[in-house]
């Protein structure tokens, strides 16, 4: 199937490594030319160089100035912008996560800012170009929107949640679609080989761990011209969660 991404101009945050970086990779197979932003500029320039990228700009996405500066860079780069990817977000932390009595504050906080707040940062600063042509935005959330036990981490995928569907109702109309991927345990070149992990993340009705590159096929369908019509909905990529029902 043609995706009618070759020569697209995509943005992807969080691209230097994880889903992020799978994402781009996968894009960049598609024929969309493809920039990265991060915080760490040597790993970005590495993960460019390494998946063909147009190529990459750094910045905090807490920052709003440097996402705002680094935007705005990234479609000098590629003279224009068609899709974002926000995939930048704190990592998941593999400790037993804390209950209210133990709940970080500035742990909460710096969850929302980085994964809700930089995505919504991303998107207001890449809205502009986007209106200019119509396109897609996709934004990476996480099966801990759909389960407790993890205050900060339901909290922030939520937050992702309801942004996306605040920005499909917004932008649907300007031609830009948005969508919003669940991955579950995701197995990513961080945690390949780890036989714990990889015992965790088969927990699923699949039976097997699902990679950072399976789930990237889903977030590119969903960034091309053949998956903009799923504007607003939220798709999970965990392999299945035994004995839920999803209406």
């Amino acid at each position: 199937m043609d995706l009618g991404l070759a020569g697209a101009a995509a943005l992807v945050t969080g691209g230097n490594r994880g889903i992020g970086r799978a994402t781009a990779a996968a894009l960049v197979r598609e024929g969309a030319r493809v920039v990265l932003l991060a915080r760490d500029a040597v790993a970005l320039a590495a993960a460019a160089a390494e998946i063909g990228a147009a190529g990459h700009v750094v910045a905090d996405t807490t920052d709003d100035v440097a996402v705002a500066s680094a935007v705005d860079e990234a479609v000098r780069l590629l003279g224009g912008l068609d899709v974002l990817v926000n995939c930048a977000a704190p990592r998941a932390d593999r400790a037993a996560p804390p209950g209210l009595a133990g709940l970080d504050e500035a742990d909460f906080l710096r969850n929302v800012d980085t994964k809700a707040l930089g995505y919504l940062r991303t998107a207001r600063a890449a809205a502009p170009y986007l209106r200019l042509r119509g396109g897609a935005i996709v934004n990476i959330s996480g099966m801990n929107a759909r389960s407790t036990g993890n205050i900060a981490g339901s909290v922030r995928n939520i937050a992702v949640v309801a942004l996306s569907k605040n920005l499909a109702d917004e932008l649907g109309p300007a031609g830009i679609a948005v969508s919003c991927v669940h991955p579950g345990l995701t197995v990513t070149e961080r945690t390949e080989g780890d036989p714990e992990y990889a015992a965790a993340a088969s927990a699923n009705a699949l039976g097997r761990p699902v990679t950072a590159a399976e789930v990237a096929d889903v977030v590119t369908f969903l960034a091309s011209p053949r998956g903009r019509v799923a504007n607003g909905a939220v798709v999970t990529a965990d392999g299945g969660r035994p004995g839920a029902v999803w209406a």
